[in-house]
């Protein structure tokens, strides 16, 4: 294994025959699992309620240390609150 400049054990650089059988393998892995979801069969679901928007509930109590955490890790929060560009991703 070449000397590993990111300090992990594990990292080395790929060959070209390494990524070869890593598309092959994805390949191989995608269409076994779409040909596993072609033979499901499940009802599919609509639900219209007329204003496009659902009725406010009581909603369930959160456990307050997954929140404190969840919040501490986003990049940014405003009032409690989770807030992201809208379609940054699409860029």
């Amino acid at each position: 294994m070449a000397p590993n400049p990111k300090g992990g054990a594990l990292w080395h650089e790929v060959t070209q025959e390494e990524k070869d059988q890593i598309k092959q393998d994805s390949k191989r892995l995608l269409t076994e699992f779409a040909s596993k979801l072609s033979k499901i069969s499940a009802p599919e679901n609509h639900l219209e309620n007329g204003n496009g928007t659902r009725q406010e509930g009581t909603g369930w109590e959160t456990d307050e240390e997954f929140k404190n955490t969840t919040l501490a890790n986003a990049p940014f929060v405003e009032d409690n609150f989770l807030v992201a560009e809208k379609g940054a991703w699409k860029k």
